[in-house]
């Protein structure tokens, strides 16, 4: 495997509010579960994706442009939802959590994306049970139920030890197959939300540990079959690690 290390991308990002945020701490602050979803466009080899710019008063990774995602709440453990997981995501996801945890993983994602970008991944429903959480509101309002459709799992990188906020984040993968664009919105979290080919990308202001993971997309997207593993990037006694998970 390539080195797609963050310390292979250049110089650590960290604003003075951040490395002061991080000083201020005895130790490490444990890392949360977090899950971000990349939804393509158009043809595989040279797809639009959907990001936006994170607001400059952030006090975590300001003014960068990422994918849509977020912490994972307790909510997405008890939401109706539609179709299943792919039995390969499945089996990557329940390597680490309980089968209800690792589809809420997944379907915080489709949330996230709905907070952040205004778009909806869901499938219309007559019955819709367990709508009670309000961050799911919009999915009820409009007869839909989330859905695990088409989504795969290509990646997991926890946030190193230097930062003050870390997330152990859990990367997915849904290529949208509508006739147009989907329309989507800036929001308070998302600014200049767009869908920008790997080309215009590459030229946003980008975090290392979001290029890295641009890296690790492009190679995923390039498998004919993808593998029953994914790229894992973690840190341990201070040093950099790129491995798989679940281990090979």
């Amino acid at each position: 495997m390539k080195d797609l290390s963050p310390q292979s991308l250049g110089q650590i990002r960290m604003t003075k509010k951040e490395r002061e945020n991080r000083k201020a701490l005895a130790r490490a602050p444990r890392p949360k579960i977090a899950s971000t979803i990349v939804l393509t466009h158009g043809p595989k080899e040279n797809p639009r994706i959907l990001m936006g710019q994170r607001s400059s008063k952030h006090d975590f990774m300001p003014s960068v442009y990422v994918f849509p995602g977020g912490r994972v709440d307790r909510g997405d453990s008890y939401i109706d939802y539609e179709d299943d997981l792919s039995p390969r995501t499945q089996a990557i996801m329940e390597a680490a959590y309980s089968p209800r945890k690792a589809r809420a993983v997944v379907l915080a994602s489709v949330r996230e994306t709905y907070e952040e970008t205004s778009l909806l991944l869901g499938k219309p429903s007559q019955v819709i049970r367990n709508h009670r959480d309000p961050s799911w509101d919009a999915f009820r309002e409009a007869g839909l139920k989330p859905s695990l459709d088409g989504i795969e799992v290509f990646g997991r990188a926890i946030t190193p030890p230097h930062r003050h906020k870390r997330f152990d984040a859990w990367f997915f993968l849904k290529a949208l197959d509508t006739p147009d664009l989907p329309k989507i919105e800036d929001s308070a979290e998302l600014l200049n939300v767009g869908w920008f080919t790997f080309d215009e990308i590459w030229k946003l202001e980008l975090q290392r540990a979001t290029q890295m993971m641009l890296k690790v997309l492009q190679q995923f997207m390039a498998y004919d079959r993808p593998p029953a593993h994914i790229f894992y990037s973690h840190a341990k006694y201070g040093k950099f690690l790129t491995d798989t998970f679940p281990s090979r």
